[in-house]
């Protein structure tokens, strides 16, 4: 499933590509993420919990930085999986900056793919979980850039 989209941050490029590589800041704008850690230069483990329909999902993510353009994109590719519920997760993630006077354009686009017992309940059911998300992820940046 292909999720694509694009908010303005009141803030300029470079305050919005640091706080991308913020692990600690980034994860307060993701909702549902309960842990972020940084493995090395180009891997993080993330830890998120969602309710999607009537299951609730519990992902450890591993995140790998597969290709970035300072400070205008970064490309990532993640896996996870959730055992309990036997299913799985891969993402391929792009983000690109670009500024717009003292603010800044976000560009996304995710190719999800969700497989087990959570890809069953459909496809519209998770892209609808999936806009919600990314409108909190939006207000959540905006919010906290914008004070900074």
């Amino acid at each position: 499933m292909i999720l694509e989209g694009q908010f303005t941050i009141q803030a300029p490029q470079a305050r919005v590509w640091a706080a991308i590589w913020d692990i600690p800041k980034l994860a307060t704008w993701v909702p549902g993420c309960t842990a972020a850690v940084q493995v090395d230069d180009e891997t993080y483990r993330a830890h998120l919990e969602q309710q999607v329909g009537f299951l609730k999902a519990s992902f450890d993510l591993l995140l790998k930085v597969v290709e970035t353009d300072p400070p205008r994109r970064i490309r990532l590719h993640g896996e996870g999986e959730d055992r309990r519920l036997r299913s799985n997760v891969k993402v391929e993630t792009e983000v690109m900056l670009e500024p717009i006077g003292d603010a800044t354009v976000v560009r996304y686009r995710h190719d999800v793919s969700v497989f087990g017992r959570l890809g069953a309940l459909g496809f519209p059911l998770i892209q609808r979980k999936a806009r919600e998300l990314e409108a909190e992820f939006a207000r959540r940046a905006s919010a906290d850039l914008a004070e900074a």
